[in-house]
């Protein structure tokens, strides 16, 4: 279960030292925080990193979040060190430490690289030819895998024609 907009903002503004065990931010704090929040889903969204978090035109702090919970550190501690210098605040190393830790797992979960086929006039190298003739990538001598391996059962490379 996702936790709502102004538990995170809570737990950002906790992370910055604004609230304390004596201290509660103010109501404006908590919705200046949803702003920031808001911009800086909406960079990391065109970014690639979708989390799917709930946009609105004027953030209200009882609307879940919709972030999966693997995703909520990453967040909260990026987000508290991107907003410590608006509410004068000193970053704590292990703040860092921990949006670092954070964002990795949201990149590791949330962006892909998908596997490109060259088309068959690009060469190998920075020319067109080399000293052993041409050599284009072509589809047909593209190296195929089965789960992690690169060998078959005889110890040799798997590729899709057979060949070398």
């Amino acid at each position: 279960m996702s936790i709502t907009k102004g538990e995170l903002a809570n737990r950002i503004l906790r992370l910055m030292g604004v609230n304390t065990r004596f201290v509660e931010a103010a109501p404006e704090q908590v919705i200046d925080t949803l702003k920031y929040v808001d911009d800086w889903m909406m960079a990391n969204d065109g970014m690639g990193r979708r989390l799917g978090w709930a946009q609105e035109d004027e953030p209200n702090p009882d609307t879940p979040t919709n972030l999966p919970n693997w995703a909520i550190m990453g967040v909260s501690n990026s987000m508290a060190v991107y907003m410590c210098p608006f509410f004068e605040k000193q970053i704590h190393p292990s703040l860092m430490i921990n949006s670092a830790i954070g964002m990795q797992t949201i990149s590791d979960n949330t962006i892909s690289n998908t596997p490109i086929q060259f088309p068959n006039t690009m060469p190998l190298g920075q020319g067109n030819r080399t000293t052993y003739g041409q050599r284009y990538y072509t589809k047909d001598e593209r190296i195929s895998t089965e789960g992690d391996f690169l060998l078959d059962d005889s110890d040799s490379i798997v590729i899709t024609n057979g060949g070398v």
